[in-house]
């Protein structure tokens, strides 16, 4: 109990610390360091709800703390744990909950610190691409989307989304500040890749495709797309011949796992499973985007999520109104285009391997902020366009 009280304190210290430092090597405002005090404490708040909701209703996160699921006489020590997917949650939890002996909670304040980190990296972000706005702008409205509720919960909390918000924001502002911050793409990628392999290579091929375009790159674009290309279908191509080592060389085996993991989901009789199945590709993604549907609801928890993806469908409608007002044209940082890639691509491949609100709505959590971002910015072009009229 005492080393668990001296380890919340070193970590509230610090990250108060840390936030101060980087607040000031930034240059930000004393409003702008208020905002990020804000931030953080609504995080560690949150948290402590996740912390409260998996003691309450159980879930994947006290497993990955606790490593109660493997056998012990499989394994010798910590790197007997070291793998990707659960086996790194496995490895990176270890020194703290089996050698240290600290409890869930000080591990939940240990992510909900370490999945901070990304929120600053995305304010940071919005500064400099909402800076040709007005600042009033900026503070009233843009930062206010770092608080949705939702991508907090599930980054406030011990488990695999509090690491994959980290490293895309990474990987986000490295793309940003490239080719300066080339080690925050590479630390994103590695660390996406060992936490969900196939969301890790998802997002290096949204990498692959927008990295290119950047303007650094411009006198290599000859030699630099051919080699992204080849990149991408070497990662289509690993993927299948990896699958198919197992499964025989053939597409069938593709459609028997979909199957399967349908099925799957569909066994634990879950209140909020859906059946994808039997949706067409519209039904698909608007479930994806907007379900549960505030009506849905059936007690708090699918209330918040409804309010929320209602706040969303809001949002898309007001993208939709932008990019007809800008005929089309979509102006936004490369970051952004990034974001925007592999949001697409992930929600495509949830709406054929999920079939479950509850995860749909933690799987898409890290995407929805930077969709908002992007559909905020189109407004925002909409509004300078109309004030020069």
């Amino acid at each position: 109990m005492l080393g668990d009280i001296l380890f919340i304190i070193f970590l509230m210290m610090g990250s108060c610390y840390c936030i101060k430092s980087w607040a000031h090597s930034q240059g930000f405002s004393s409003n702008q360091t208020a905002w990020l005090f804000g931030l953080w404490v609504y995080h560690l708040l949150i948290g402590l709800v996740f912390y409260q909701y998996i003691l309450s209703h159980g879930g994947d996160s006290y497993r990955y703390w606790t490593i109660g699921s493997v056998n012990p006489e499989l394994t010798n020590g910590w790197w007997d744990y070291f793998g990707t997917s659960t086996y790194f949650m496995y490895w990176v939890n270890y020194p703290f909950s089996q050698i240290a002996g600290l409890g869930y909670l000080s591990g939940t304040i240990l992510y909900a610190s370490l999945s901070y980190f990304g929120f600053l990296l995305a304010f940071q972000l919005l500064k400099a691409s909402f800076n040709k706005f007005r600042n009033r702008v900026f503070y009233q409205v843009i930062v206010l989307i770092l608080f949705l509720p939702n991508v907090h919960f599930w980054t406030g909390g011990i488990g695999k989304e509090a690491f994959l918000w980290l490293g895309l924001v990474m990987v986000l502002s490295g793309i940003h500040h490239f080719s300066d911050k080339l080690i925050l793409i590479i630390a994103g990628l590695l660390l996406s890749l060992m936490v969900r392999p196939i969301q890790g290579l998802v997002l290096t091929i949204s990498v692959l495709m927008v990295l290119p375009f950047h303007k650094t790159l411009i006198p290599y674009r000859k030699k630099i797309f051919p080699l992204a290309i080849f990149m991408i279908l070497s990662i289509f191509a690993y993927r299948y011949i990896k699958g198919s080592l197992i499964y025989g060389f053939n597409l069938e085996w593709i459609g028997e796992i979909l199957d399967w993991q349908n099925q799957f989901l569909a066994s634990f009789r879950g209140g909020s499973s859906v059946d994808m199945q039997g949706y067409n590709w519209i039904e698909k993604l608007v479930t994806v985007f907007f379900r549960p549907f505030i009506w849905e609801a059936r007690d708090f928890w699918s209330l918040a999520a409804g309010i929320e993806n209602t706040f969303l469908a809001i949002i898309f409608c007001i993208a939709v109104y932008s990019l007809f007002y800008l005929k089309g044209r979509i102006n936004i940082p490369l970051y952004l285009w990034t974001a925007l890639i592999y949001g697409m691509l992930l929600s495509v491949l949830y709406s054929i391997t999920l079939n479950n609100l509850g995860i749909i709505m933690r799987m898409k959590s890290i995407c929805i902020p930077f969709f908002i971002i992007i559909a905020s910015y189109l407004y925002f072009e909409v509004a300078n366009k109309r004030a020069k009229v």
